[in-house]
């Protein structure tokens, strides 16, 4: 069997496809995430229910299938939380699984692909075809309990149909007709009331940092929120700054080419841009990287506060600048490109540290 004829489940006539089409036509730039927003469904709903699509569901073993993701070449991987988008092309390498989070971890030899995935989280998956004019689209997309979308995969014309098309045929899942129950949201993670923190060990703690992957570490061992930790810790090692002032940083790395790191992050995993960033562009509420091999999207009215944090490390002060919104949750985090026990680029700490008023 074909690529094509894999995909022939025939779209049914639900409620929701009507409901989904009659929006689309009032609002025809609108993404399938925000539609299904607006219409109180999940993105998985509309994948499972083939709305101008065709998907097939995948049996679950992420894990097995993360490590054949190489044989398909070159691709664009997408992950996104709420007020940011990471898009990144190139070639799945080094691929490692384990850990009790069955951790996947891809750092790829050009470091184009660089990932931290948790696959505990990972429960739904589905192979997608997507007709865009007269061109088949085709993509791997990712879910959690909920339906909320993780990871997204899109083939590229230089990507290897073959070898989707044996993955697909390997993944599929055999019963096709599966009745998907979605979990209900997950209560928030709870943390300590400031006054139950013993602030004074947690700026020690702190202060003797060795290693930033110290850092979740001691956020557990005090149960502190990340944001809650910056607060409590003093502005030796954490001050806020005005958002706004993020699209002037990266216009001046940008100028410059100091080399960066942004990391995107949700529930189920990271993505890593590592390298300079080129053509910075505003539009709207919106603040774009938009370079041939990586873009970046930052929805900015919903960022509501930016801090510069500082960590002590056996190679000197690593600084990063991170981004919040109204609920805590991180949107995104930049630091300066560097090696392993090497101390932080001088022109990137200047740059951060360039944002305090």
């Amino acid at each position: 069997m074909s690529l094509p004829e894999l995909f022939n489940k025939p779209v049914q006539e639900t409620e929701l496809a009507v409901k989904y089409s009659d929006y689309v036509k009032e609002n025809p730039k609108a993404r399938r995430r925000d539609v299904a927003k607006a219409i109180e469904v999940t993105e998985l709903e509309v994948i499972e229910s083939q709305i101008g699509l065709q998907s097939l569901y995948l049996n679950g073993d992420f894990k097995s299938l993360l490590k054949d993701l190489p044989n398909l070449g070159y691709v664009m991987i997408l992950l996104r939380n709420e007020y940011a988008v990471h898009e990144r092309k190139g070639i799945y390498s080094n691929v490692k699984v384990g850990g009790p989070m069955g951790m996947g971890l891809i750092i790829s030899d050009d470091k184009r692909i660089d990932l931290r995935l948790f696959l505990k989280l990972w429960k739904h998956g589905f192979a997608v075809r997507e007709t865009v004019g007269a061109v088949d689209r085709y993509s791997l997309q990712f879910f959690d309990a909920e339906g909320v979308a993780i990871q997204k995969l899109y083939l590229q014309p230089e990507s290897d149909l073959q070898a989707f098309e044996t993955l697909v045929k390997t993944y599929a899942n055999e019963e096709q007709n599966v009745a998907i129950e979605l979990a209900e949201a997950s209560a928030e993670e709870s943390f300590a009331e400031d006054a139950e923190v013993d602030q004074a060990k947690l700026v020690e703690d702190w202060s003797n940092m060795t290693d930033v992957h110290q850092f979740m570490g001691l956020l557990k061992n005090h149960n502190v929120s990340r944001e809650q930790s910056f607060k409590l810790v003093g502005s030796k090692f954490a001050q806020s700054f005005d958002v706004n002032k993020l699209e002037d940083v990266l216009q001046t790395v940008s100028k410059e080419q100091v080399p960066i790191m942004c990391f995107v992050g949700n529930k189920g995993g990271i993505q890593i841009h590592s390298g300079e960033v080129n053509k910075i562009v505003k539009m709207g509420d919106w603040l774009n990287v938009l370079d041939p091999e990586f873009n970046l999207h930052l929805l900015m009215s919903g960022v509501t506060s930016g801090w510069v944090i500082r960590k002590p490390s056996s190679d000197g002060i690593i600084t990063s600048l991170e981004l919040y919104d109204a609920d805590s949750n991180q949107v995104a985090q930049f630091f300066g490109k560097r090696v392993e026990q090497h101390p932080e680029n001088l022109a990137w700490g200047a740059i951060a540290e360039g944002v305090i008023s």
